[in-house]
This record gives C-alpha cells, structure tokens and sequence, in this order.
C-alpha cells in the first residue's frame, strides 16, 4: 500500500560519481505560508546538477545529506501556503527554484510561489520543464546586467547550448543583431533560432571577425573571455556566467569595458515573461533527449551532461 506522506526521490549520500544516485522513499515536504506544492511531471536536468553531485559546490552549498539534486521543473500544483494567492491546487506551473537538499528529482517539490510561474496550455510539460532556469540565466545576463537594447549588437558565445540557444531568441525578439558562436554541425539550428550571423570556431576565432559589439555574452569562459574584449567597443559589456579570470579586471581597464560575472536567480516576473514568449510561439524549447525517471536514466542523463556538446535539454519524466 502506498504511503500518502511519501515520495519516490533520487539522491546521493555521499559525493562523488554518478553511482552515488541511489532511489529513497523520502517524506513529502511540508510548506511554508509562501511555498507552493507541486507534483513534478517532468524535471530539467543541468550541469549544476552533477557539479553538485560531485561535490564542486559543497564549499559554497554546504548541503547535509541526503540530497534530493534537481532545480528546474514542471508540474501541477498539489498545495499551497496559506499566504499564497495567484496559485491553485490543480494548476499547471514551470519554474525552478534555489539551491537546495531538496530538488527537483522526486515526485513531489516544494518552491516558493515567487519563483514559479503558470505553464502555457499551448506547450508540453516537457518543454515547459526546460525552459526556466536557462531562460532566467540567459535573460538576466542580456537585459539586467547587459543591458541589452533594440538595435544593438550582441555576440553570444557557444549558441547551442541550452542558455546559449535561449539568449539568442530572447535577444532576436528583442530586435537586437544577434552573432553566435558554434560548431559546423550546429550551424543550422542556431541560425533558424534567429542568428544574423553564426561563427564556426573550429575555423574562426571570434574576435578576429566580430568589432565592437555592444555587449558579449560569455557562457564559455578561459581564453573566450579574455578574446572577448578584443570583440566588444569600448564602453560596452561583457557578461559571464562562468569564472572570472584573475587577468578579466586589468583587461576591463584597458578596454573600458563594464565586466560582470552573474549568479541568475529564480524571479517570478522573469520566468511569466519567458512563459508568455513560450506559448506565443516566440521561444521554442529544442529536447535533445528526454527519459523516464529512473536511476539508471539520471545517471545517463548526468553523463551526457558532463560530456557537454548536448544540443538542447535532458528532461526526466517522472
């Protein structure tokens, strides 16, 4: 007999490789007045899952164990917080939450109301799913730290990946000239994403054909981020989401060029507009591959992941 007050979760005990992943029967979690309950359908999974997994992150997120890994989800709203409003029990919602032990990898996920937002009826929870955290990391890093206006040119390095292809459809609908970076084989689908103009970086350094951009958006970091001063005018911005480089302050002198590395953050507004844009057709959501929610399949999942080159999102179906 199922336990009503439990949960199927995937979790590690312990740092370390994929096979730390184990399946634990863990309790649902109980909400706060502002929380949100929502039974996930599909989860996206992304590179800050496995870094968590291996312990990359537990200097910062000293998290204890067991750990539920997991940011970014789609489902229905199971309960609410007795504070909340604009949220039911029955609704279809999508976002992604911060850091926690307790994620996205469970049939159940508790997330404040203000980080999530309600799902298109136009679009799968699929899609839904790997929409929010790439889409907030890509919009905050081209609007609030970059500034981004219509008109303005901005080069968007590795265009697909999962942030990368998202920046490139927000900053075409935002009527800017939009360059990208990838490899040949990728050539077609970021330009049917809305480039004006795709670099293949096997054959050509960027900073050797792009001048004066008006901001670069770096999602690759080492020499790319270094490159990209040579690629921006002075005054512009360079935005990162990757480590900064001890030598990025003196070049950002020299260059008088504005340098910011961010850490996105889950905003209700942002993922409503990004939704909006979604079941308007204005953001497509590419699915390099999706799996049921087994352990076997997480542990693919994060291996492909830590692979990189994957074109599009890794969802999970629970």
């Amino acid at each position: 007999m199922t336990n009503p007050d439990k949960m199927k979760a995937i979790v590690i005990n312990d740092y370390g490789d994929e096979t730390q992943l184990t399946e634990q029967t863990m309790p649902i979690p109980e909400l706060g007045p502002n929380q949100v309950l929502v039974k996930v359908i599909s989860i996206g999974v992304n590179p800050i899952d496995w870094k968590t997994r291996s312990g990359l992150r537990k200097a910062r997120y000293p998290f204890k164990f067991p750990i539920i890994l997991g940011q970014e989800m789609a489902g229905i709203v199971s309960e609410v917080g007795q504070n909340v409003s604009g949220f039911k029990p029955g609704d279809a919602v999508m976002g992604y939450g911060t850091p926690s032990n307790r994620g996205t990898y469970a049939e159940f996920y508790r997330v404040d109301a203000d980080k999530i937002a309600h799902k298109p009826i136009t679009v799968s929870f699929q899609e839904a799913a790997g929409l929010s955290l790439a889409g907030t990391t890509a919009w905050e890093a081209l609007f609030n730290a970059g500034s981004l206006k219509t008109g303005q040119t901005v080069l968007i390095l590795a265009g697909s990946g999962s942030v990368g292809s998202m920046a490139i459809q927000l900053a075409h609908n935002a009527d800017a000239h939009v360059i990208t970076t990838t490899s040949q084989p990728n050539a077609t689908f970021v330009k049917q994403l809305g480039n004006d103009k795709v670099i293949n970086y096997t054959s050509t350094n960027f900073d050797e054909v792009v001048k004066n951009a008006d901001l670069v958006f770096d999602t690759l970091g080492g020499q790319n981020q270094l490159d990209a001063f040579k690629a921006v005018k002075p005054g512009g911005r360079i935005i990162s989401i990757v480590e900064t480089l001890p030598e990025t302050a003196d070049l950002s002198q020299q260059h008088d060029v504005y340098f910011e590395k961010i850490n996105a953050a889950p905003s209700h507004d942002i993922i409503a507009q990004l939704s909006a844009q979604l079941g308007a057709g204005k953001l497509k959501v590419k699915i390099a591959k999706q799996l049921p929610f087994t352990v076997e399949n997480v542990r693919t999942m994060h291996q492909l992941s830590k692979a990189g080159h994957v074109v599009g999102k890794l969802i999970l179906n629970v």
